[in-house]
């Protein structure tokens, strides 16, 4: 039988291996060494569920193919696969008015698995899920997707008191919410793909446009005060969208730089308070942010975008001259 990883053929013989899951079980502590991932696996050009390679003897099989990627790659294959159940989850709840025992059943181990699947998601990439927050259809803001994902769960298991096309739209309605940030994630993760000089870019780019970047959340203040909603609503998701771009570049180069063993951008210190710190503040800002927007909270709302928003904003440029600095001593 021959073994091949990634288009490559093993130069490694079989030792006391007498079916595929033994095989797959060896080649996954070899690679799980150098801090890879099996991401896929054909036999004999076939795909095969991992359930049945005890049943497929070595001596029977010519040639198995393993594709196998680092901690990325991992994690964005993963997320395909996640679009995909929900997907699924929706395409099926869509047609129905009421869930079958067998249906809830279904639907609890699925958002288990969703669970499980983020919560590797946070440990492996460093993702704190309370500090992300995704745009909710049909709301004036966003919200933490940890929270989502809690009403998500708690409407699963409601489902055995309130089984009725109300409560499944009530799901579906987070569900949506719970697909952009998949996509969200995923356009950030493949951001660390991008060259390290590119990322460099952005971050520079990013520093030169925070005083304006600034300037348009004090305007946004103003649109609401002058009853301006619309247009201000319009401004804060722009203003946005660029602001989650340019972190995106800063957790690409946090995460390349500690793949190759350098020091993490979240140590990097001004004043002798910790980048982490303060990107930990501005999070939490953003957040009350989407809270005031969704309680329709103008007055609040105001306060955070004028008086602490664009004050943590302005204190992000030292950090961001230090981080370029720090990324250039590595090459």
């Amino acid at each position: 039988m021959n073994i091949f990883v990634n288009e490559q053929q093993l130069d490694a013989e079989l030792t006391d291996e007498q079916n595929l899951e033994q095989v797959y079980a060896a080649v996954n502590n070899w690679i799980a060494d150098h801090k890879r991932y099996i991401l896929g696996m054909r036999v004999d050009s076939q795909e095969v569920s991992l359930s049945a390679l005890k049943e497929l003897p070595t001596s029977e099989v010519q040639r198995v193919d393993f594709y196998v990627g680092d901690e990325l790659d991992m994690v964005l294959t993963t997320l395909d696969e996640l679009d995909r159940y929900v997907d699924q989850i929706g395409s099926t709840l869509f047609e129905l008015h009421q869930l079958s025992e067998s249906d809830r059943t279904n639907l609890s181990d699925g958002m288990a698995w969703i669970r499980q699947i983020l919560n590797s998601f946070s440990s492996i990439m460093h993702i704190d899920l309370g500090g992300m927050n995704v745009l909710v259809p049909g709301s004036q803001g966003s919200e933490a997707i940890d929270r989502i994902l809690e009403r998500l769960e708690r409407r699963t298991q409601l489902f055995g008191k309130e089984n009725n096309r109300e409560a499944i739209e009530d799901f579906l309605e987070d569900l949506r919410s719970f697909k952009f940030f998949i996509m969200k994630l995923a356009l950030q993760l493949r951001t660390m793909n991008a060259r390290q000089e590119d990322l460099v870019k952005q971050v520079e780019k990013f520093e030169a446009e925070i005083p304006a970047m600034a300037d348009e959340i004090a305007s946004i203040n103003e649109s609401f005060n002058a009853g301006r909603d619309q247009k201000a609503l319009e401004t804060l998701d722009s203003t946005t969208d660029r602001l989650n771009a340019y972190l995106s570049a800063l957790f690409a180069l946090d995460y390349q730089l500690r793949r190759k063993g350098e020091k993490s951008i979240h140590e990097v210190e001004v004043a002798s308070v910790p980048f982490h710190a303060l990107a930990s503040e501005l999070t939490g800002m953003l957040r009350d942010l989407s809270g005031a927007l969704e309680e329709n909270d103008i007055v609040a709302a105001g306060d955070i975008l004028e008086y602490e928003l664009t004050d943590k904003l302005r204190g992000l440029r030292p950090y961001l001259s230090e981080i370029r600095q720090l990324v250039l001593a590595t090459n």
